[in-house]
């Protein structure tokens, strides 16, 4: 018998201490995506033992190295609202862009996707390098 969404609680306390649990999934997740992770759950409690729960464990904060590894895609991510953001306010504006205006907007298109590009290249390279790394040590 599989239970509703809404009463997933740890069975350390009542449900009504917990108030009203809330679940949110991400796009694509179906109601049979749900049950088969209730019946794992179900399954790690009963290999565990009576009075043995499955809890949660908190995630670390990403460390600096993992911070520096995504400071370039947030670099592009900043690009790109910024020129969405001027694109938007010149359509918006009810008037038509300026030649010059126009050539501006195509500089910043293109550095925006030679910076998308460099990006790209760069992650291809550490990806092939670090496999390369694995073959010869295996």
């Amino acid at each position: 018998m599989t239970t509703p969404v809404s009463t997933f609680a740890p069975a350390a306390l009542p449900i009504e201490a917990q108030g009203a649990p809330t679940v949110s999934a991400g796009y694509g997740v179906s109601l049979t995506d749900v049950a088969a992770f209730e019946q794992a759950i179900s399954r790690a409690q009963a290999a565990g033992g009576p009075g043995v729960t499955v809890q949660a464990a908190p995630v670390q904060a990403p460390s600096q190295a993992m911070q520096a590894l995504f400071r370039p895609l947030e670099h592009i991510n900043v690009e790109a609202s910024t020129l969405s953001a001027q694109a938007s306010s010149a359509a918006e504006g009810g008037r038509s862009l300026t030649p010059g205006e126009m050539v501006m907007l195509t500089v910043k298109c293109h550095e925006f996707m030679f910076h998308c590009q460099l990006t790209a290249n760069a992650a291809n390279r550490t990806s092939e390098g670090l496999q390369q790394l694995f073959r010869q040590q295996a």
